[in-house]
This record gives C-alpha cells, structure tokens and sequence, in this order.
C-alpha cells in the first residue's frame, strides 16, 4: 500500500508502546546508542559481543536481501526510488515491506576504492538514532514505522521500514546477555 507519510508523521510517544517500552526505546537507540553521534555511547565491549549480528537483525526484521541496500555513496535517490521509498514530492511511498535503504559514511585514498567508515548495523543504527532525535519517525497502521535520515543539505541518507516489534527485537538480540535490557519489558 501507498501512503503519503506527511499524515503519519508522530514521536514515539504517540505510539502503542507502554512508557517502559518507550523509555527501553529510547536509551538503547538514542541516549545511549552504538551510533558515533551519541555522546553517551555504549560500544560493543559494553554488550560483551564482537561484533553486531547484523544478519540475525535482517531476519528477524523479515528484511529479504533484494530489500536491503547499505550504499557507499553520495546519493541514494535511484536506490529509494527503485525500492518505493520515494515518490510524488518525495511522500507517497510503498509501506507495507520491511527495507533498508542507506548511505554509510566512506573515504577514499588515492586510486583506492571506497572503504566505509564503519560496519553496515553501525550505519544503519546511527541512522535511526538521528530519525528519532530529529523526529523523522513515520508510524503507520499496519504496524510498520519509516525511519527517514538526512543530511545537511537535507538530502535523504536513509530511510527504513521496519515493523514497530522490531525495535525491541533488535535490542534484544544485541543486548544478547541481558546486561542492560531484559527481555520482560
């Protein structure tokens, strides 16, 4: 289904989410978050894990790999528009399938090729770190919410659909030991 995201636009708050789920939220992808941005970071040491499982987050979010695009790249809009992320004046746009689309920061050196900056799950954590704190968050019907990120230029960097469990579930899958958060929430 097609919708425009204008009218779906809304804070976690205003969400089906109890306060300690919202709370839960928000400290593990904003206050708190494994993104470089997050003046309070947690690191992957802080979780006892290596690396993040970035493959059990895509399952467990049902994101198929033809849905699924981390790009080293100035501009994604090609990529968004291949996947219905974007649309008429930017805003009507396929809703129902869980997806990500994003850029990850890169550097290039001499006649090497780009390299990224950091790891896929990093990326796109990062990204929904700063939808939420900049409240580009879209909560639908259906149960899936759009997060959009840009840059700024106010071009698009990222935009992802996930259903709205899939918030606690990827927490629970990178706080694996229950250091932090317990399942129970």
């Amino acid at each position: 289904m097609k919708v425009n995201i204008d009218l779906y636009q809304k804070s976690i708050n205003s969400t089906k989410f109890t306060a300690l789920q919202i709370a839960t939220i928000w400290e593990f992808y904003v206050t708190k978050s494994i993104a470089n941005s997050a003046s309070q970071k947690r690191t992957l040491a802080d979780y006892h894990i290596k690396s993040l499982p970035i493959n059990d987050m895509k399952r467990i979010a049902g994101i198929a790999d033809n849905n699924y695009r981390v790009l080293l790249a100035n501009s994604i809009n090609k990529t968004l528009q291949k996947h219905g992320l974007i649309g008429e004046n930017n805003q009507l746009i396929e809703i129902d399938t869980p997806k990500i689309v994003c850029s990850t920061p890169f550097t290039i050196a001499d006649n090497n090729p780009p390299k990224a900056r950091y790891g896929e799950a990093e990326s796109i954590l990062t990204h929904l770190r700063n939808a939420f704190a900049h409240g580009l968050t879209f909560f639908f019907d259906n149960g899936n919410v759009l997060f959009e990120d840009k840059d700024n230029r106010g071009m698009i960097t990222a935009r992802i659909i996930l259903q709205q469990k899939t918030l606690l579930d990827w927490i629970y899958i990178i706080d694996i030991n229950g250091i932090f958060y317990k399942k129970d929430m």
